[in-house]
């Protein structure tokens, strides 16, 4: 398994509202700023949509896998090309939550030469989608 890690991010909204928030799936296509997917659906507990590049990606909540602090985790199911999981990892501070993504991949290192940019473009995405939504009122 190879570990992918996302910006971690301080965010104006506690670490209860945000988990609340993102494990109605529908809300997460709200994080993704514009342009950066596309074809996004989410049913119950299941979304796909397409990054860049075209390809496309179907998650399932993970909900066994829940802890103090991943407040959401995710895996791919099939036809999504490569297996992975995709947590949000959390813990509360004084004006919000810190918040960052990541992931695990069952990938050889030339898959992960290809992958590896995506992912974290994605994370980035998700980072600066969060921080837009979420803002610290300092």
């Amino acid at each position: 398994m190879v570990e992918f890690v996302g910006p971690t991010v301080e965010l104006g909204v506690s670490k209860a509202d945000l988990a609340e928030e993102i494990t109605n799936l529908e809300n997460l296509e709200k994080l993704f700023p514009e342009g950066t997917v596309k074809d996004f659906l989410a049913n119950g507990a299941k979304c796909s949509f397409k990054v860049t590049g075209g390809v496309l990606i179907h998650l399932v909540m993970d909900s066994s896998a829940h802890s103090s602090d991943i407040i959401l985790k995710m895996n791919t199911v099939a036809p999504t090309p490569i297996k992975f999981s995709l947590e949000v990892k959390a813990s509360s501070t004084k004006a919000g939550c810190s918040c960052f993504v990541r992931s695990e991949a069952e990938v050889n290192p030339f898959t992960r030469m290809m992958v590896e940019p995506a992912l974290k473009s994605l994370f980035d995405e998700i980072s600066k989608g969060m921080i837009a939504k979420y803002p610290l009122n300092l």
